[in-house]
């Protein structure tokens, strides 16, 4: 179960919840805020953090991300394009995503690549 919530005047979210899993609940929350840096809004940073605890606040999981997003609008007739590309502190780990309407292509600086179509 969780709860999520989006500020626009600020261009921000924030969500929580709890999980239950064999026995053993967790919580976390998560945030994410978003800078534009063009007068059009398709150029801007994305910062995204979660963290996950255990019942009694002894077990924690933090992970966050920074990403410079470019959005492409129409890009050809009804396409739009948007390309992140990012760093994912807790892993270490510089990745890519392209992603084209329903396609997405995602990419890191292991090998690791995939690629997805949304119904």
């Amino acid at each position: 179960m969780s709860i999520r919530r989006f500020f626009p005047e600020i261009s921000a979210s924030m969500g929580t919840g709890l999980q239950y899993n064999q026995d053993k609940f967790a919580y976390n929350v998560r945030a994410k805020k978003a800078f534009s840096i063009s007068s059009n809004g398709m150029l801007g940073f994305n910062f995204k953090c979660r963290c996950d605890v255990d019942k009694d606040f002894n077990q924690r999981k933090v992970e966050g991300v920074v990403e410079f997003v470019w959005s492409l609008l129409n890009f050809q007739k009804d396409q739009d394009v948007r390309i992140k590309a990012g760093y994912d502190f807790h892993q270490n780990l510089p990745y890519l995503q392209i992603r084209e309407n329903n396609w997405t292509m995602n990419a890191d600086s292991r090998g690791k690549w995939n690629v997805r179509f949304d119904l």
